[in-house]
């Protein structure tokens, strides 16, 4: 991945799938994602991998998002909750400070469990690790095929999940 090409992504435009391959093109993909999302996000993350997920830049581009407006809302499925608690991952404290836009569920055991990790933006663009114990992963700004198939997931897996206890303990 060029540093170019991703600064020069266009959301809804830009259809080249970007291949990444570290954690820093990892976190400056979504980053730049994020900035330019409109409404909603969805996560599905085993762990939110703090070198993607916890970064300075990616939580203010978090914070950012939820600030652009009152109907913002940041879906976040993970399948482990004690990683995320355990290290008091910022998203879960910029989580409890907008609590209307930010919202966490534990995958129910029931739904088969897979192997990567994935963003959706709207319903437009997304950003994936195939493996998610490993940084190489893709994002495509443009791609609404894509994104549909993994909202299919996510949709399903967010209505048969729940709220983990865990996440509305923790106050950071």
């Amino acid at each position: 991945m060029s540093t170019i090409e991703l600064q020069n992504a266009v959301f809804r435009e830009t259809k080249t799938t970007i291949n990444l391959s570290s954690f820093e093109e990892d976190s400056a993909a979504l980053v730049a994602l994020i900035s330019q999302t409109k409404s909603e996000i969805n996560i599905y993350s085993h762990i939110l991998c703090p070198p993607i997920f916890n970064t300075e830049t990616t939580l203010l581009a978090f914070e950012q998002f939820c600030l652009k407006n009152h109907r913002t809302k940041i879906n976040i499925l993970v399948n482990e909750s004690q990683p995320i608690t355990r290290i008091s991952h910022r998203l879960l404290g910029l989580s409890h400070r907008h609590s209307s836009s930010i919202f966490f569920k534990k995958i129910n055991p029931v739904i088969p469990s897979r192997n990567d990790d994935f963003v959706c933006f709207d319903k437009s663009a997304y950003f994936q690790l195939p493996n998610y114990q490993h940084y190489a992963g893709t994002c495509n700004f443009a791609d609404a095929g894509q994104n549909t198939r993994f909202m299919g997931f996510f949709a399903d897996a967010w209505d048969r999940s729940e709220p983990d206890a865990e996440f509305r303990s923790v106050m950071l």
